[in-house]
């Protein structure tokens, strides 16, 4: 057995070794070359010197109509990582290689560098780009509203309506909110003059008072877009054919290439020790006249809210702000429960309009947690008969797995600990976590019951893949499988397995950030509960082994593998009640409820190991029992018999 134990070390150690050899920092990662920027933006234009107060590029091409005069400064080039710090839902930003024309519009839309957990893989990144490609055409004025995956994008001058991406909300809102608020901050420190939208203006939209969401956006843009298209698309050939000449713009190369920025371009955004822009954007036109706040620059407490599944929230950019000197005062806008950001909420965090946007899952979550709460307070009520709390338990398991997990995506992941972690080492706050209202819920909630109860509470009753191993359990022992019960040595010894893992995923997360990245796919939580199982094959392979290591050991990943399982268990000295009831004959001579418990979280002295146990409260009920408590099967065998005798009466 002691093999079998050192077997599985050295296949896990060599697996995990592996995958670092494969492992290289995400591509581009650093601060782009000329060269870089030259391949990037292609053989269309020519690549000046960058300015050291304004780390953008400008590029040139010549002239269509005149190929030999002096090439032209037609549009900038930039990292996203230099004027905005977006944090997704990794908690890192997203880098984005940018180009804007002259005119605030976007022409190429690139990802650099990205940690978003979910989409790591190539296909993964491709469905990013894919949504990043959505925000070429559009420019600095649009409003930009997240639609479902299956709808197809459209917009006009001022509304832009993209489709989203299949469970990566928050990663997508962060690619918007990157593009615009660092396209903003480049066109005010260029002093780029950004056209004025030709549809209605901002709080004066056309469309009808109650309607909602996308509706409202599509109605405006039906409304407008008779008027603005042919001259969008207009615009949008007369700027094509001139950044053409690929031919001319090479031969002219010799003349600009140290063609500069002027020197006063714009303020100081040379990086700080950070790598985020050290200096503001210039005040009187980042700065809204209606009521003097600064405008919203897309920071880390400004990031866009997200929904782990689609929305329909409107969101706008910085850049709508940065430029209201033109249009006068902003107003709120007209469509109902859209978060748009004007004067009247810039000093609003995003992530409130996502917590209103999913009010009715909060309630239903918050619902629930009471119910388990008030369940557990009455512990020795609830569980007093077995049948009644297999039912209970069963019914809260199949909520847990379909609502909070696939309906909700609600399960709480390592990635959540590893970036807050990331997040507090460099000196950011944890803010973008809010952006999950129902993540943030359960954390809490876990946080208060790990002083009461442990980490029995979540890992028992609210995680939605221990529910779906607990289920596919009680679906086995139906047809007559019944699970395996480990050797005690044994089963002590593979438990400190998971502390491994934990300790190597929080250590490369420091030391090895590309690494930790692949490190905590060794939860399956992602593939089984977040994805549906639509991932790469041995994604879902391993998620399945997870899933069929249940059948033959109780809740197999749970009390071995699961490094969020770890981290709540090391944490179980902040519990301040032993509040499972015992008795002095537990462990001595009863062992009853050692021998019951799947978990093996009871010691032969009949302590209860609270870091194992997973609040199941079967030992509770059968503390209670009569027929299984050998206490309470003495104490009534000692009881005297009582016969009851009933007076007869006399016979006449």
């Amino acid at each position: 057995m002691y093999g079998t134990i050192r077997g599985i070390g050295a296949a896990l150690c060599i697996t995990l070794g592996v995958m670092f050899g494969y492992m290289s920092p995400g591509a581009n990662a650093a601060t782009l070359s000329k060269e870089d920027v030259q391949r990037l933006a292609g053989d269309t234009y020519v690549v000046g010197e960058v300015q050291p107060d304004m780390p953008a590029w400008p590029l040139f091409a010549a002239h269509a109509a005149q190929p030999e005069a002096k090439p032209e400064l037609k549009a900038y080039a930039f990292e996203s990582n230099d004027f905005a710090s977006v944090r997704g839902y990794s908690g890192k930003p997203i880098n984005i290689f940018i180009i804007i024309d002259l005119r605030g519009r976007f022409l190429d839309t690139q990802l650099l560098d990205h940690r978003e957990p979910i989409f790591l893989r190539p296909e993964g990144t491709a469905k990013l780009q894919a949504y990043a490609n959505q925000h070429k055409g559009l420019t600095l004025r649009h409003s930009i509203q997240l639609g479902r995956p299956s709808d197809t994008p459209s917009h006009n001058s001022q509304f832009a309506y993209l489709a989203g991406v299949q469970t990566g909300t928050i990663s997508a809102k962060a690619i918007s909110r990157t593009l615009m608020t660092a396209a903003a901050n480049v066109a005010t420190a260029a002093h780029l003059t950004i056209p004025e939208a030709q549809a209605t203006p901002i709080g004066h939209s056309e469309a009808p008072a109650d309607t909602t969401g996308k509706d409202a956006a599509k109605d405006a843009m039906k409304d407008s877009a008779k008027d603005t298209a042919k001259d969008s698309s207009k615009d949008a050939a007369k700027d094509t054919a001139k950044d053409g000449a690929k031919a001319s713009a090479k031969d002219a190369k010799a003349d600009i290439s140290t063609s500069t920025v002027a020197p006063n371009a714009g303020p100081d955004l040379r990086r700080d020790a950070t790598g985020n822009p050290s200096a503001s954007v210039d005040a009187s036109r980042a700065v809204d006249p209606s009521s003097g706040r600064p405008a919203a620059t897309g920071n880390n407490g400004d990031s866009m809210s997200m929904g782990s599944g689609a929305t329909d929230t409107a969101a706008t950019d910085a850049a709508e702000l940065a430029h209201a000197g033109r249009q006068g005062p902003a107003e709120n806008n007209a469509m109902a429960g859209a978060a748009i950001s004007t004067a009247a909420n810039a000093d609003e965090p995003d992530w409130l309009a996502q917590w209103r946007e999913r009010r009715s899952d909060i309630v239903i979550v918050l619902v629930a947690l009471v119910l388990l709460t008030a369940a557990l307070l009455a512990q020795q009520r609830f569980s007093s008969h077995p049948r009644r709390l297999r039912v209970l338990r069963t019914l809260y398991l199949l909520f847990t797995l379909g609502f909070i997990g696939w309906i909700a995506q609600g399960q709480l992941t390592i990635v959540n600990v590893t970036a807050g972690l990331e997040s507090l080492a460099v000196g950011d706050d944890l803010s973008f976590l809010m952006n999950d209202p129902i993540s943030v819920i359960l954390w809490i909630f876990t946080g208060i019951t790990l002083l009461v109860w442990g980490r029995g509470t979540f890992c028992g009753w609210l995680c939605p893949f221990g529910a779906l191993q607990e289920l596919v359990s009680l679906m086995a022992n139906a047809i007559g499988v019944r699970q395996r019960r480990i050797r005690a040595a044994v089963d002590a010894k593979l438990k400190w397995v998971k502390y491994g893992l934990l300790a190597l995923i929080i250590v490369s997360a420091f030391i090895a950030p590309g690494f930790a990245s692949w490190a905590v796919e060794i939860e399956p939580f992602k593939t089984a509960i977040s994805l549906y199982f639509v991932r790469s094959w041995p994604y879902v392979l391993w998620a399945a082994a997870c899933i069929a290591l249940t059948v033959f050991v109780y809740r197999g990943y749970c009390r071995y593998i699961c490094p969020l399982g770890a981290a709540l268990a090391s944490m179980s000295f902040l519990r301040r009640w032993a509040w499972l009831p015992r008795r002095a004959e537990c462990g001595k001579p009863c062992q009853s409820c050692r021998h019951r418990c799947e978990y093996q979280a009871i010691e032969p002295s009949g302590a209860i190991q609270y870091r194992e146990c997973f609040q199941c409260l079967d030992c509770v009920s059968i503390y209670q029992d009569e027929q299984r408590c050998l206490p309470l099967i003495r104490e009534k065998k000692r009881k005297p018999a009582v016969i009851n005798i009933q007076p007869v009466r006399e016979l006449a």
